[in-house]
């Protein structure tokens, strides 16, 4: 088994279109930050916001700034319950204020990626999902 999967969700019976990727990572020794700060470095160039949910205690302001991310087009939002992140994330998709959502989630957590989905493409933004 790989370290990381990644998936898309699709709604069953119709073409592969969506908005929202799950990252799946099978290793918790292993670190995303050279794989995701890249990537948020990149997402933060843009326009509309870059929404951080739960991003891990070490995905510091000051190694954000250091992989080259601007920090006055991201914001970072935190939940307190389960219950919590996953409305934060819906609202976060579908408000049309942001470009990307991110979150974090452990995989035990049962989130319904159909409905984040269709979040997403209410609100015009990608959704990523990290579990591990």
């Amino acid at each position: 088994m790989p370290a990381i999967d990644y998936c898309f969700a699709e709604q069953p019976g119709t073409k592969p279109n969506s908005n929202f990727t799950e990252i799946l990572l099978h290793n918790s020794s292993i670190s995303l930050q050279p794989v995701l700060l890249p990537m948020i470095a990149q997402l933060s160039q843009q326009d509309r916001w870059l929404t951080l949910i739960n991003p891990p205690a070490d995905l510091s302001k000051d190694l954000l700034r250091q992989g080259g991310a601007n920090l006055a087009q991201i914001l970072v939002l935190r939940a307190h319950t389960p219950d919590q992140e996953q409305r934060l994330f819906k609202r976060a998709l579908a408000s049309g204020t942001s470009h990307t959502v991110m979150g974090w989630n452990d995989c035990h957590q049962c989130i319904d990626i159909s409905v984040l989905n269709q979040d997403a493409s209410r609100g015009d933004c990608l959704g990523i999902l990290v579990r591990s």
